[in-house]
């Protein structure tokens, strides 16, 4: 309990009676029982107010404020795929039989007979959410021995799990939603929808790029900021599904585009040069990875990232890509700085 805030409140009532309210007075201690009442009620208030804006909620509360909105939030999905089971020949392969990797579960999703020594089938993850996800032939096993059944293997990803969308995620979606409503197939709707599919991690809409009636969207994945064609695919399929106008959709990747530094700098006798290269690489190869879609880095921004990197003591004519200027990006590229010549300063 706020005591300042009891004393406050407590000196209020009391100045306006007329009569005896020093401390220790019956009066006072009435008027201090009071404030401890409002007091408790002002806390409650405050914290009831906290659970109905979408900037302060939290979990349950944050799902009732984004309802109003007319958004729930993205529940986990399991990662799906496909696995080679190898037994006799005749042998049922029941729907819910579980194989395993190192780590998770999966269970079949539908019913085989094994012919000619094997058979591929459908499975999905016990355990929805990312860690679903694996490589090829990391499913080995069966959870118990089941008759007739000798080995299993998959062969290609298990892919397309996805956690429940956290409540960080969750506001920021909420958020651009209301800045930017995606209305009548504006550019809004087609990032958003695209972001429907779980892999996809970034979007870029560029309205009429190739004339009237085209799109262009320019995305990521989560795993690797480079799209396959499987998602690019996706994405495609989905929007034209349910388009409503004849609208000319090309999906593309992000391309790298590879820069090169060259400056000079006083090095935190803690480092070697090398080491001081790797810093400063992740160091901005991060923020370029959140700003990929600006049209331009200002040329301070990567002088004043370089400059607070630990292995920099100081720093001076900083040139990118030979000159000594803004980062301008097409809409297209990820930028990442792939050289990075050091001299010494004079």
């Amino acid at each position: 309990m706020d005591s300042e805030k009891i004393n406050e409140i407590t000196e209020r009532m009391a100045s306006r009676i007329s009569f005896n309210t020093e401390i220790g007075s019956f009066a006072r201690d009435i008027l201090r029982a009071v404030a401890v009442e409002m007091a408790m009620e002002e806390n409650l208030y405050s914290d009831d107010l906290n659970t109905r804006f979408i900037d302060t909620a939290t979990g349950i509360d944050l799902d009732m404020c984004v309802r109003d909105k007319g958004k729930e939030r993205i529940e986990a999905i399991s990662a799906t795929g496909e696995v080679k089971i190898i037994g006799a020949n005749g042998t049922i392969i029941k729907k819910g039989t579980i194989v395993t990797n190192s780590s998770n579960e999966y269970r079949t999703i539908e019913e085989k007979e094994i012919v000619n020594v094997s058979t591929f089938i459908k499975i999905e993850a016990v355990e929805a959410g990312e860690k679903g996800n694996c490589e090829v032939g990391e499913i080995t096993k069966f959870k118990e021995e089941y008759i007739g059944l000798t080995s299993v293997t998959n062969l290609t990803k298990i892919s397309g799990g996805r956690n429940q969308e956290t409540d960080d995620e969750l506001k920021a979606r909420v958020s651009r939603y209301i800045q930017y409503p995606p209305i009548s197939w504006n550019q809004y709707y087609f990032e958003d929808k695209a972001k429907e599919i779980a892999e996809v991690d970034k979007v870029k809409c560029i309205p009429c790029w190739n004339g009237r009636g085209t799109v262009r969207l320019i995305v990521t994945e989560k795993t690797n900021p480079i799209a396959t064609e499987e998602v690019k695919n996706k994405i495609k399929d989905l929007i034209d599904n349910e388009i409503i106008s004849d609208i000319n959709l090309t999906v593309d990747s992000v391309v790298i585009n590879n820069i090169a530094l060259d400056f000079e700098a006083e090095l935190n006798t803690d480092y070697l040069e090398s080491e001081a290269k790797e810093e400063i690489k992740a160091a901005l190869n991060e923020f370029l990875f959140k700003n990929i879609f600006k049209e331009r880095i200002l040329y301070f921004e990567i002088a004043s990232i370089i400059n607070n990197c630990k292995s920099i003591e100081k720093l001076s004519d900083l040139k990118i890509n030979g000159i000594k200027d803004d980062l301008v990006i097409e809409p297209d590229k990820l930028c990442r700085v792939n050289t990075i010549t050091i001299g010494g300063i004079n």
